[in-house]
């Protein structure tokens, strides 16, 4: 009677966020969601570790001394532009062999580091590279994902929540800015794949010397290109709106928004 009544919640909380998307389009089922492979909701609040809530458990560390703060979601961190980001181990469960995507809340309070062009928000490995996003002067708040993968022409916000994604599907980079599509990308990308062993960072790239500056929430990762429905779903869910297992695990109760 429980998973009725929350998929019955559910169906309305979809139909409320998308109105044009019909019953037929939604596919509503139980258990782990494989393809999310890093949801890092920052909602701990206190402590140096930042729990994954996926099925993974691919928990992050804070490095330097990011502070916890109230966030778009819940609780975010704060990144001081120096000394501070998340770094989560490699596990094989973070490999992207085709399509990836992307997805964070950020507020940054600047484009780019000083000494650079660049300011990162989720990396993973600089050669082989599975990504790297982040914001860049090029245009004056533009976003950039990876090496060869075009800016953005749409731009984000200073000090305001921008939600941001970037993936790549079919061999082209694809981004979305607070839910639209967000311009730019290039083609040709080919995913490194189990060729790249690094860590993921959250709030820093492998290069170094391209710290955020700002707050990020709601840092998720999928080893599969959303479809904008999908993204626009995520937006406006945090991890309250989503359906968790028992032992804290993110499941798909929430919902697969079909592309048409």
């Amino acid at each position: 009677m429980r998973t009725k009544i929350l998929f019955s919640v559910l169906a309305v909380a979809l139909a409320t966020l998308f109105p044009l998307v019909q019953a037929e389009d939604l596919k509503v089922t139980d258990g782990p969601e494989p393809s999310m492979v890093l949801y890092l909701s920052f909602d701990e609040g206190s402590g140096k570790t930042a729990e994954d809530v996926s099925i993974y458990s691919n928990h992050g560390q804070l490095k330097g001394d990011p502070k916890w703060v109230k966030g778009k979601f819940g609780n975010a961190l704060k990144f001081n532009g120096k000394t501070d980001w998340v770094e989560v181990a490699h596990h094989d469960s973070l490999t992207v062999d085709s399509e990836v995507t992307v997805m964070a809340w950020i507020k940054a309070e600047r484009y780019t580091d000083p000494s650079t062009q660049w300011q990162g928000i989720v990396a993973k490995s600089n050669s082989p590279r599975s990504y790297s996003f982040y914001t860049t002067s090029g245009g004056g708040g533009a976003l950039h994902f990876s090496a060869m993968g075009g800016s953005t022409s749409k731009k984000i916000k200073l000090n305001e929540w921008q939600h941001v994604v970037a993936q790549v599907k079919d061999e082209k980079h694809l981004y979305y800015i607070n839910g639209e599509d967000g311009g730019g990308g290039a083609s040709g990308v080919k995913l490194p794949g189990k060729k790249d062993t690094a860590n993921v960072m959250v709030g820093n790239t492998h290069e170094g010397t391209r710290e955020f500056l700002g707050l990020i929430d709601e840092v998720r990762i999928w080893n599969r290109a959303l479809s904008q429905k999908e993204v626009q779903f995520h937006m406006n869910a945090g991890k309250n709106k989503v359906s968790v297992e028992p032992n804290g695990k993110l499941t798909t109760s929430w919902g697969n928004l079909k592309t048409r």
